[in-house]
């Protein structure tokens, strides 16, 4: 047998260690995304210059760097770094995009909680200076939920007809991110938006500086303690909410949407479903361990569950679509 012949290892297990070994490149990427590499304005990159601006090591950025040409995303030209092309214009396409990569250097944090959440079963406390990050962590947090639904909300243009929608209830849009894209294309669309008292603070930042922004009601409000403003609504929208709190609060929840609907009104709930043998899709099972090592009580439920509480809450599922990502748009409707 030739010394060649010998490393014929079975595929499966480079494919394992790719597997394990995947926290590096994400790692690497977001890191890239929080020191400002990404940043389309500050195109190209000399490691020298970028360093020396920003109190960082000469050594550690081209290091960075070489590795960002390797992974495909830069190129090195006459000593300079450019980001390709392809990846500067969605830079330029998905102006919030960098806060959507910093948000996952958050999750890499909680991620690295795995295995004591896995052996506790819940939630681990997360560490003191964590804690102290969360005026921070909480912007950062909005911005990356506004890049994520500004990304889905042209999808709901699409899908749905808006002829005679007037009021939209958007519970816990923190960040504005649908509300501010629905009310630049639905014309005399009015939106109320629930959030509570901190993240309401900084949205109402971020409504302020679009010209759209007078068309958004801002309102500090815990959605499963607090009353919720005047009904009835037109539609409500309810996006990647189920999922930080237990199913007897979601049941209630649901109740409280119907409450507030006009006859025939429409309830928009978006999340990450599970299959109903748990085991699919991907994202919404890698979700589920995320919300249960990140949070006190979060979970990802089966989509046939869901659909049976939308129904004991008195609402008629009548579609299910895809949004991408591993997001799920329920529809359903007050009679």
């Amino acid at each position: 047998m030739s010394h060649e012949e010998g490393w014929n290892f079975p595929a499966t297990l480079f494919s394992l260690l790719n597997l394990a070994k995947g926290y590096a490149p994400a790692k690497i990427v977001t890191t890239a995304a929080k020191i400002g590499l990404l940043e389309p304005a500050i195109q190209p990159i000399i490691p020298e210059i970028f360093a020396s601006c920003h109190h960082l090591s000469p050594k550690g950025i081209r290091y960075l760097l070489n590795t960002l040409v390797a992974l495909g995303l830069f190129e090195r030209r006459e000593g300079a770094y450019h980001m390709k092309e392809e990846i500067y214009s969605l830079f330029e396409q998905f102006h919030d995009l960098q806060w959507d990569l910093i948000h996952h250097d958050h999750l890499y944090e909680v991620w690295g909680r795995l295995e004591k959440g896995i052996r506790l079963g819940h939630s681990p406390e997360p560490p003191e200076e964590e804690l102290a990050r969360y005026p921070e962590s909480l912007g950062i947090f909005l911005k990356a939920m506004r890049a994520h639904a500004r990304r889905m909300a042209p999808m709901l243009v699409k899908k749905l007809p808006w002829k005679g929608v007037r009021r939209l209830l958007d519970i816990g849009g923190g960040g504005g991110g649908f509300a501010l894209s629905l009310v630049r294309e639905i014309g005399g669309l009015e939106v109320t938006l629930l959030d509570l008292p901190d993240a309401i603070q900084i949205t109402r930042d971020f409504v302020a500086r679009e010209a759209k922004g007078g068309r958004i009601r801002c309102v500090p409000c815990n959605v499963y303690a607090d009353p919720w403003p005047a009904g009835p609504f037109d539609r409500i929208l309810v996006s990647h909410l189920l999922h930080i709190y237990p199913e007897e609060e979601n049941r209630r929840l649901l109740q409280k949407v119907v409450d507030q609907l006009r006859p025939g009104g429409e309830l928009l709930l978006i999340d990450y479903f599970l299959t109903e043998d748990e085991t699919g899709p991907l994202e919404a099972v890698l979700f589920r361990l995320l919300m249960m090592v990140g949070t006190p009580a979060g979970d990802c439920f089966p989509l046939p569950s869901v659909k049976v509480w939308i129904r004991e809450a008195g609402m008629d599922p009548i579609a299910d679509d895809s949004l991408g990502g591993g997001n799920t748009l329920i529809r359903a409707r007050k009679p």
